[in-house]
């Protein structure tokens, strides 16, 4: 329990510092202090945030706090292994979210426009080229699926799980979806945040969670792509959209329609995606307790030869392994009950990125 209390507190100090330090760069961007350079700005900003705050505060910064290795720093994260089937399974998995999300946001985004919320429209480029697509997936596609996701569904899931959870999954989503300080991404973020958050606990592997982040920010990327360049993929998107504008009720049949498809492949892509994964970690396990075992046969031989003994009794391979998945399951343990400090620390970083993410909304600011 002492164990869990420590990360806990030196997560949430973490994921402060990162906060604060990302407000600050706003505020400097907001303020043009990075137009002096140029074109590069956005680069340099986004390189800053990503790299430099998210992976390195998480992974430098939480190791430094705990005194431990990088290394086994991400081995705590969730940085396992998973089967090539679970790959697969997991890009279409990120094609899936990525259709749902343009839903969802664009559900979301008509309700603000009730509330009389003004939408910051970026016109499309006049010319897109492949450096250009190639620069946009590394910077919004690459570095978020990682950098994101080893704070949120890697130190901070895994840390608030003392708490609960469920509340771990929901409190990891909703900082997700507020670290994006912007009120026309908040609900979309912390929808994808939470589900994330489950993926990664039901499959013990923060890669699922890193594949299905870069395909759906990946894909975003392509469609403007491909609406600039007049590809396929960008005339079905404006074609379907125009036909769901262009009838109110046959839009939300259609509309409805598509989502019901769409989550059950949701459903049954994680099924598949779980079981897998299951599967792989029963094998991964069953590896680890053979390797011991074999360990433990070797040093009984070197005890029963230097006793003198000519049969030594060794534990059936069978059992031990039962014995070792059994282990693996959670155990009753005492309630969980983190430092004042710590709690006052997340409600400051709560309220912090709730009233930026308010004023996005009402003022327009940042």
């Amino acid at each position: 329990m002492r164990e869990k209390s420590r990360n806990f507190n030196f997560a949430i100090l973490t994921y402060f510092i990162i906060v604060v330090l990302f407000v600050a760069l706003r505020m400097l961007s907001a303020f043009g202090f990075l137009d002096a350079l140029g074109d590069y700005s956005g680069l340099v900003f986004s390189l800053a945030v990503q790299v430099v705050l998210l992976l390195g505060g998480s992974l430098f910064l939480f190791s430094r706090f705990k005194k431990d290795k990088v290394v086994n720093t991400l081995n705590y994260f969730g940085c396992k292994k998973i089967s090539k089937n679970v790959v697969w399974l997991t890009v279409g998995l990120g094609v899936v979210v990525f259709i749902l999300n343009v839903f969802v946001s664009s559900t979301f985004n008509s309700l603000i426009d009730f509330f009389g919320y003004e939408h910051t429209l970026t016109p499309l480029p006049t010319s897109y080229g492949f450096d250009s697509l190639f620069v946009n997936l590394v910077f919004s596609a690459l570095l978020p699926g990682i950098c994101e996701e080893l704070v949120h569904r890697g130190m901070l899931l895994k840390s608030l799980k003392p708490l609960g959870m469920w509340k771990a999954i929901l409190l990891s989503g909703f900082l997700f979806g507020l670290l994006h300080m912007n009120i026309e991404q908040f609900f979309y973020a912390t929808v994808i945040g939470i589900f994330l958050g489950f993926l990664t606990v039901m499959t013990g592997s923060i890669f699922p969670a890193m594949i299905v982040h870069f395909m759906n920010n990946a894909l975003s990327v392509y469609v403007t792509f491909s609406r600039v360049n007049n590809l396929p993929i960008g005339n079905l998107y404006e074609g379907f959209f125009t036909l769901v504008s262009s009838n109110f009720f046959l839009g939300a049949l259609l509309c409805l329609m598509v989502m019901v498809v769409l989550s059950y492949l949701l459903y049954m892509l994680c099924h598949k995606i779980f079981r897998a994964q299951l599967k792989n970690n029963l094998e991964q396990a069953a590896q680890e307790v053979q390797k011991n075992l074999t360990k433990q046969a070797f040093f009984l031989d070197l005890q029963s030869i230097k006793n003198g003994e000519t049969n030594s009794t060794l534990p059936d391979p069978r059992l031990e392994i039962i014995k070792q998945l059994f282990a693996l399951q959670p155990s009753v343990q005492e309630k969980f009950i983190p430092k004042k400090s710590s709690c006052f620390l997340l409600w400051v970083t709560f309220v912090l990125m709730s009233v930026i993410t308010i004023f996005t909304f009402v003022w327009g600011v940042l």
